[in-house]
């Protein structure tokens, strides 16, 4: 039985798709939870020019460079959050039932599959909806596929919306 049912977005068309889709998913249950996640990466690198680290050449990294990184992560989060409030507020436009309740929240992590993996555990997932890109397979060899990913290691049923 779907009792939650947890989305991931990060903005694009396909995902709207699957904002949308979810929240007919949690229409049709009665006391149904709907929660709408955004990954933000957490990237970790050199600032560009280093070459080789050695005890005689240390990183060594400004105060300006550190700052402007920080606000830029930021930015990025004030960003997510709003994709992430866009999402709950059109779900709970689309849902007529008075017993969904939608939140949302915007989670760092090293890896967007991953980062899925562990909010559906932490709020018990029945089911996760995600969008698709449609990526070519060369493409997708190369770079991944987050759904793809869901779908191999996710404990709980993943439906992917095209």
């Amino acid at each position: 039985m779907i009792h939650h049912v947890l989305v991931a977005t990060d903005g694009s068309e396909n995902a709207e798709r699957a904002v949308r889709f979810s929240a007919q998913v949690a229409d049709r249950r009665q006391q149904a939870e709907v929660t709408v996640v955004y990954i933000h990466l957490r990237v970790t690198h050199a600032p560009l020019g280093i070459s080789a680290l050695t005890p005689e050449n240390p990183l060594q990294v400004s105060p300006a460079i550190i700052e402007m990184e920080a606000a830029a992560t930021l930015e990025e989060l004030v960003q997510a959050q709003a994709i992430v409030d866009r999402a709950v507020a059109e779900i709970r436009s689309l849902v007529t039932s008075p017993d969904v309740t939608v939140s949302g929240r915007v989670v760092e992590h090293s890896r967007v599959d991953e980062g899925i993996l562990q909010v559906a555990a932490d709020t018990h997932a029945d089911i996760i909806v995600v969008g698709t890109r449609g990526l070519s397979s060369l493409r997708s060899v190369i770079m991944g596929s987050v759904s793809h990913s869901l779908i191999e290691k996710a404990t709980c049923p993943v439906l992917v919306v095209k």
